[in-house]
C-alpha cells in the first residue's frame, strides 16, 4: 500500500478567501474534478514538510507568499483501485506580500475571492471545501 500526503492552503485576505478553478486537462491528462473550485495545494515532495509544500504550492499556483496560521482540516481516503491512502492537510494562511495572482493555465483557469461558498451558488465546489467552510473556525 502507498501513502500519499497532500497539503493545501486556504488563503485569507481582508475577510475573503481565494479559490481557484481546476482546468479540464492537467499536463495533457484529464484533471480530477475538472471545473471545480478548489484552493492551492498538491503533493508533498520527498524530504519536504507539509507546511513547506503548502507554501510552495501557493507560490506555484497563485504567485502568493503566505504566512501559515494553523491547520484547519485533515481527511484521509483509501483508493482501492490504486491501493493508496491519500491524506490531506489544509492550512489557513494570510498573504505576506501584495502580488498579482498568476495562474498556470494548464492547471487552473480562473480565481475568485469569496466571503462564503454562497458566493459561488450553482458552481462546482471540491467536496472537502464544503466541510471547511461549514466549520466555524474558518
Amino acid at each position: 500500500m502507498t501513502v500519499k500526503l497532500i497539503a493545501h492552503i486556504l488563503i485569507e485576505k481582508d475577510g475573503k478567501y481565494l479559490l481557484i478553478k481546476r482546468s479540464k486537462i492537467k499536463r495533457g491528462r484529464p484533471n480530477v474534478y475538472p471545473y471545480y473550485w478548489d484552493i492551492p495545494g498538491g503533493s508533498v515532495g520527498e524530504n519536504e514538510l507539509p507546511r513547506e509544500a503548502a507554501l510552495r504550492e501557493a507560490m506555484e499556483e497563485v504567485n502568493q507568499k503566505i504566512r501559515i496560521d494553523k491547520i484547519i482540516h485533515e481527511d484521509s481516503q483509501f483508493d482501492s483501485e490504486n491501493n493508496t491512502v491519500f491524506t490531506r492537510l489544509v492550512y489557513a494562511g494570510r498573504i505576506t506580500e501584495q502580488r498579482d495572482i498568476i495562474l498556470v493555465p494548464e492547471e487552473h483557469t480562473d480565481f475568485v475571492w469569496i466571503t462564503s461558498l454562497k458566493d459561488l451558488e450553482k458552481e462546482l465546489i471540491i467536496p472537502y471545501l464544503i466541510d471547511i467552510f461549514a466549520d466555524k473556525s474558518v
